[in-house]
């Protein structure tokens, strides 16, 4: 089999078009606008294995990152995001995305205390060549409301619709729907407890056949987990969260992928499912200083990928990996006026356990980002 790269939960940065239309949307609102805000950041990660493979690849990239946006009739709010991710060895890796978003956040109830939210969104993602099929043009639309009916009860639910339309591979081309809901109990020991429940579902309308008669191109997941949180000592907290994804089936567009030189994923929706926990500490120290430390587990399962040996030897399995990371980050938030400041220093390890070769692997990254609002 030839060697094979995975990229998983990539960042990237939308594109120039959306920020020509941010402009035309704060010319056309200026007598409405009630707030504008810039926040701009830039950030650097070292990581001594790109790739999380056997063979480690080690990487060091520049993350900048432009926030813009406008609030106006009291409750709209038009909002433009954009970042790159530039590497310094595997310069083919370099992408960059855009967002524009529109919503109405209206809020309703006693004390405002519950809100909808509609919005409508548009994205892109552009790679370099080695990676083209990865770019992609986007939109999504979602709703959601928010109760709380109560101090100690809350719930909310909300759906997204999302499309995308990837311009060198049209195979790629997914519709999909995300539903979820959950309740929030806040008890009077400073204990909080948040139940959810999720479902996706996920339309392939450009996926070909392999032979006669027309492909399976649906798929479908179902997410259910636990958060928990509880103050601890005086500006302490402790967070935990449970979280298992059961997919109905392999990946439809997945077979496919498999048989290129090189492939990869945007996510990890309606790829792998399986179970993953988080336990995180946070302690707010003085002048602006906060300290986060925590570690995660996740066992996940991928059907329809099969384990290898280290020679490509199938093992008759599916790929399942066990990964362990514990990390730490220091953090500072000071405000100067209506400036305000954020930086970040965080350390994090991955032991990842596979049973396939290529993925038996472990990585370090350590990651600084300093970001500026206004």
């Amino acid at each position: 089999m030839n060697p094979r790269k995975q990229l998983a939960s990539r960042h990237g940065l939308r594109r120039a078009l959306a920020a020509c239309i941010l402009l035309a949307g704060l010319w056309a609102f200026p007598a409405h606008a009630q707030e504008l805000s810039v926040a701009g950041s830039v950030g650097t990660t070292w990581t001594d294995n790109v790739f999380v493979m056997s063979a480690p690849e080690w990487d060091a990239s520049i993350l900048p990152a432009l926030r813009a946006g406008v609030d106006f009739a009291t409750f709209w709010t038009l909002r433009y995001e954009g970042a790159a991710e530039i590497y310094t060895n595997h310069t083919d890796l370099t992408s960059h995305d855009h967002a524009l978003r529109l919503q109405v956040n209206p809020a309703f109830g006693p004390d405002d205390a519950n809100e909808f939210l509609v919005g409508l969104e548009v994205e892109t993602l552009r790679n370099l060549d080695t990676y083209a099929a990865l770019n992609y043009v986007g939109g999504q639309a979602d709703a959601a409301i928010r109760l709380e009916p109560t101090p100690w009860f809350a719930w909310q639910a909300g759906a997204d619709l999302r499309y995308r339309r990837f311009y060198d591979d049209p195979q790629a081309d997914t519709l999909d729907v995300l539903a979820s809901t959950e309740a929030r109990f806040t008890l009077q020991s400073r204990t909080t407890i948040t139940p959810r429940l999720g479902y996706g579902f996920r339309y392939n309308p450009g996926l070909k056949g392999q032979g006669e008669g027309r492909p399976d191109r649906d798929d479908h997941q179902l997410d259910v987990g636990l958060h928990f949180s509880q103050g601890l000592w005086e500006n302490a907290g402790l967070q935990a969260d449970y979280s298992y994804r059961h997919l109905f089936s392999s990946s439809q567009a997945l077979a496919r992928k498999l048989t290129q030189t090189q492939f990869a994923f945007l996510t990890a929706d309606f790829l792998a499912g399986g179970h993953r926990a988080y336990l995180k500490l946070k302690q707010v120290l003085p002048r602006g200083w906060s300290l986060l430390a925590g570690v995660e587990f996740r066992a996940l399962r991928f059907p329809g990928w099969p384990a290898t040996e280290a020679d490509g030897t199938a093992t008759g399995e599916d790929r399942e990996d066990r990964r362990l990371i514990p990390s730490a980050t220091l953090g500072y938030d000071h405000r100067f006026g209506s400036l305000g400041l954020q930086a970040r220093l965080s350390y994090s390890y991955l032991r990842q356990w596979s049973n396939t070769a290529d993925y038996d692997t472990q990585a370090h990254q350590v990651a600084l980002s300093i970001a500026l609002e206004y």
